[in-house]
């Protein structure tokens, strides 16, 4: 459910980047998610959601947290963390080893970062964080968006492919989830994701800033 103030605000983000023909192409789309290992079954759920999806706790969950970006010009490193997110370590930890470095490396000339409303992606300290470093923080990006958020489907793939080579021990989940990343995150893959976009937000306008939903997955699929 996509409330009414922010229906109006994703019906403009679209009209704007349709209108201006963006191809996003200078863009570094970021987020974070966690992983949860239950048995043989593997749970991603975004880092601000407030609980997990409820399932029969083992008595030693595997827990990790990832973060990773996406451009037209390939993948940032992944990061895989277990301590709690706060804006301290969100700057010392993930922007600094993460993004910062490819910046400098992949987008020396010109760049757009993109990461959504987070209270700790949007503190005093992270935003002067951001400034010192000559940041471009992509800001206008609207709230209760995440169809316009193509690294969501990114994280629905990565549950697919991790699946897929069985971890059973925290250091398999680790060793799975870098190695997914390395392997399956081509160029050419996250451009696939990136164009989505072009795809989905017409369909916004048309609906009225409503959420696309799973109709915005099968788009993706076709």
């Amino acid at each position: 459910m996509v409330h009414d103030a922010n229906k109006v605000k994703r019906v403009a983000f679209a009209k704007e980047n349709i209108a201006n023909n963006d191809n996003f192409d200078n863009i570094i789309f970021t987020d974070e998610f966690s992983v949860q290992l239950h048995g043989n079954k593997i749970v991603i759920y975004r880092k601000r959601d407030s609980v997990a999806p409820v399932l029969p706790k083992p008595k030693h969950p595997l827990n990790v947290h990832v973060w990773a970006g996406i451009s037209r010009r390939g993948t940032t490193s992944i990061l895989v963390f277990e301590n709690i997110m706060t804006s301290a370590f969100y700057i010392n930890s993930i922007l600094v080893s993460g993004l910062i470095p490819f910046i400098n490396r992949v987008y020396p000339d010109t760049h757009r970062f993109q990461q959504d409303n987070d209270p700790k992606h949007t503190s005093n300290a992270t935003k002067d964080f951001l400034k010192q470093h000559s940041t471009n923080w992509w800001d206008n990006w609207p709230a209760e968006s995440p169809d316009f958020n193509l690294i969501e489907m990114v994280w629905s793939m990565m549950k697919s492919r991790l699946s897929k080579k069985e971890p059973r021990t925290k250091e398999d989940l680790i060793n799975g989830i870098k190695s997914s990343w390395r392997e399956d995150m081509t160029i050419a893959i996250c451009n696939n994701f990136i164009d989505h976009i072009f795809k989905v937000m017409p369909i916004a306008v048309v609906i009225g800033g409503r959420a696309t939903g799973d109709l915005s997955k099968k788009i993706f699929q076709e």
